[in-house]
């Protein structure tokens, strides 16, 4: 008989992080720092994600790392501000908001605009959109799947709705 004792990894550790990149943000350093999980996984090792803002924060050199009790390090995750208020209980991502344009309310006279935090402006192929998020899908959703060109951000854009003129 074996004895092999199957032995479960701990929640909540890097390596089960899906997303494609991790942000940390410190207000009083004025530091927005954008890694990709990779990058932490070969400098860091796989460790619990509660642990890593310090270790980011002292990697970037901060020296309130070191301090325990007064103006200590405040290093933590950033989300945008929609995962924060899903992550907060405020917003049920399951509820769509009954007001919502939907794919399936647009008309072939109108056009949709990406307009990123960056300033890039362009427009997009709403006929594509409707395709791989479906006709039920409210248009503000497209967000979560454009990536801008121009910084590389992913859903964070603001999706704009235009009729074209009538001639």
């Amino acid at each position: 008989m074996s004895h092999v004792k199957l032995v479960e990894s701990p929640p909540n550790m890097l390596a089960d992080y899906k997303g494609e990149t991790i942000d940390f943000i410190c207000e009083d350093c004025e530091i927005l720092k954008r890694i990709k999980p990779a990058a932490l996984m070969e400098e860091h090792g796989n460790l619990s994600m509660p642990s890593l803002p310090a270790l980011v924060a002292k990697s970037l050199g901060c020296k309130r790392t070191e301090s325990t009790v007064y103006n200590r390090c405040k290093m933590h995750y950033h989300f945008s501000p929609d995962e924060w208020a899903k992550r907060m209980g405020y917003v049920n991502p399951q509820e769509h908001r009954k007001d919502a344009l939907l794919f399936s309310d647009l008309r072939e006279w109108h056009r949709l605009y990406a307009h990123c935090s960056c300033g890039r402006k362009s427009e997009i192929d709403a006929v594509k959109l409707k395709k791989a998020l479906g006709e039920d899908a409210p248009v503000s959703g497209a967000s979560s799947v454009l990536r801008c060109r121009k910084c590389g951000l992913k859903g964070l854009a603001n999706i704009v709705v235009t009729s074209l003129a009538r001639g």
